[in-house]
């Protein structure tokens, strides 16, 4: 994992959470793979002693000699033993730091960075170690040295920063104006075109961080707690940005791809509730036309749903209309005339909804053909970050990312579609939480869930429970907390445990989704490079 150019150290949170002695006693130890690079790293703790039984914080200091501009492999040791020397518990942290060759009149002012001492904090058996990447900072300048040179470099550099701070101020108060006058889709979000429609980034491991512990089953790494938590679930350690909701008239926007509903030919029905149903059907050809029937699924309501269902149907139904991409399940056509309950069209998929595919899987014997593998889990998830990169640039927040919102073509091709008619079809993933409104709350981030705010990264946190979902092949998350406590619940820091036969790449990608504050979540630039790393190695081993 890199450490940036900027960032000199990083921090660790550690407990030794034993009710009962013996004490908990550890060893550290550094290795630097280029000493002309870089000194030895220096811990605000001694390099042996006994881990402390309270919360506490220490942390390493990277010091760049400024001979060389490369990047230097570091390794961090830490032994914890409980009874005997024999008894150890290895913790291995690798890290790669970025180091620049200073100039020489500017190096001699580089000053030592302080070394606060932190009262040691404790750690069990089950290690409680996390770091915090939100890393600090870089090395000060010592403006007391004669160098007039030095001191000419300061203020610029003092004045550039202001200039760009300046500018900054001015681009997000004009951005601000403008968005004030924008409106386009409804129950749609507008987000910046910085978020996740980045190409991808050299930043392929950057962005994790091991602040968030869980109750691992089977897997093991450095930031794993094995402390059980209540309700089969672990914890974690906030946020804002919102927009407003840009309602329209849905009957004109589908009308631009009205069809006659004499072209229409249904079939059975796959999926119903109470007021929607789901067809299979043929959209057969017009008679002057060359290109052959289509198979399609078709969404509908019943005689008896109410105006605002009906409304809220084709609202939802509106978000994927003209959104052309591999990965996206699209709105091709629509019914709208008469008094008749209105027909929305999509292209057929030969496997159908992605939740109920899995759930197949999931009962299904381990040689049938719907088995599926890691890798092609993965394979799966790379498809739906793809998707939600494309309605990022089309300055669209999907709002309800889910297993039940994505289909499955033939050959494990998924494809995002809208959550219309998702409320009635799936009631047991929605609830109302005395607001009147039906909302995913197990699939929300905090923010989402308590203050209505949807972003690029509240689609991250959806994300990482679209990958707990391929993982368990679809089972329900936070299966025994209550609705009206799950914004406690993420408050307090718990998360979904790791999956039994979760590898831990993959729960380490979910886990930093859910981080509590949004700037902390990674990108899907991010995490798409990550996956694709993964997936390549997996394939490896095949």
């Amino acid at each position: 994992m890199p450490i940036p150019l900027h960032i000199d150290s990083i921090f660790f949170t550690w407990q030794n959470l034993r009710s009962k002695p013996p004490d908990m006693f550890y060893k550290m130890r550094f290795k630097v793979f280029n000493p002309t690079a870089m000194d030895m790293p220096i811990p605000s703790i001694e390099t042996d002693g006994k881990v402390p039984t309270e919360i506490s914080k220490f942390r390493i200091t990277f010091r760049c000699t400024g001979a060389l501009t490369t990047e230097v492999d570091v390794h961090i040791q830490m032994n914890i033993s409980i009874f005997s020397a024999s008894n150890v518990t290895v913790l291995n942290l690798k890290r790669k730091k970025m180091c620049n060759k200073v100039d020489t009149y500017l190096f001699k002012e580089l000053s030592t960075p302080s070394v606060h001492k932190v009262q040691p904090a404790n750690v069990s058996q089950d290690i409680h170690l996390h770091r915090d990447l939100n890393l600090h900072n870089l090395k000060p300048l010592d403006s007391s040295d004669d160098s007039g040179k030095s001191t000419h470099v300061f203020y610029i550099a003092v004045g550039c920063a202001c200039a760009l701070i300046i500018f900054i101020a001015l681009a997000v108060a004009v951005y601000y104006l403008n968005s004030q006058k924008s409106s386009n889709r409804p129950y749609v979000e507008r987000i910046s075109d910085t978020s996740s429609s980045q190409a991808l980034t050299q930043q392929t491991k950057s962005f994790l961080r091991s602040e968030t512990p869980n109750r691992s089953i089977g897997g093991s790494h450095s930031v794993i707690s094995v402390r059980s938590y209540p309700r089969g679930v672990s914890p974690i350690p906030e946020l804002r940005q919102q927009t407003p909701v840009y309602p329209i008239d849905p009957y004109s926007t589908l009308q631009e791809i009205a069809i006659d509903r004499a072209r229409i030919s249904l079939s059975e029905i796959i999926m119903e509730g109470t007021f929607g149903k789901v067809y299979c059907g043929t959209l057969l050809s017009e008679e002057s036309s060359d290109i052959a029937d289509q198979e399609i699924y078709l969404k509908t309501v019943t005689e008896h749903a109410r105006s605002d269902q009906v409304n809220l149907f084709l609202v939802e139904s509106c978000m994927m209309k003209n959104l052309p991409h591999p990965n996206i399940h699209p709105v091709i056509g629509a019914c709208l005339e008469g008094s008749q309950p209105p027909y929305v069209i999509y292209p057929y998929s030969t496997e159908g909804n992605l939740k109920k595919f899995l759930q197949k899987c999931r009962f299904s014997d381990c040689n049938s053909h719907y088995s599926l593998s890691t890798q092609q889990i993965v394979y799966m998830a790379i498809q739906i970050i793809r998707g939600i990169q494309f309605l990022h640039r089309k300055k669209i927040v999907h709002k309800d990312i889910a297993a039940r919102n994505c289909v499955v073509e033939s050959d494990l091709i998924v494809k995002i579609t809208d959550n219309s008619l998702s409320r009635d079809l799936f009631p047991n993933d929605y609830n109302c939480l005395g607001d009147n409104e039906n909302r995913p709350v197990k699939w929300l981030a905090l923010e989402a869930i308590n203050e209505h705010r949807f972003s690029s990264a509240s689609d991250v946190w959806s994300f990482g429970v679209v990958l707990w979902e391929l993982v368990t092949l679809a089972h329900q998350p936070y299966p025994d907390i209550d609705p009206f406590e799950m914004s406690a619940y993420l408050h307090e820091g718990y998360r979904l445990a790791q999956p039994p036969n979760c590898p831990d790449e993959l729960y380490t990608v979910m886990a930093n989704s859910w981080s509590m504050k949004a700037e902390e979540r990674p990108k899907f630039s991010q995490l798409l490079a990550c996956l694709q790393d993964f997936y390549t190695a997996l394939g490896r081993f095949i």
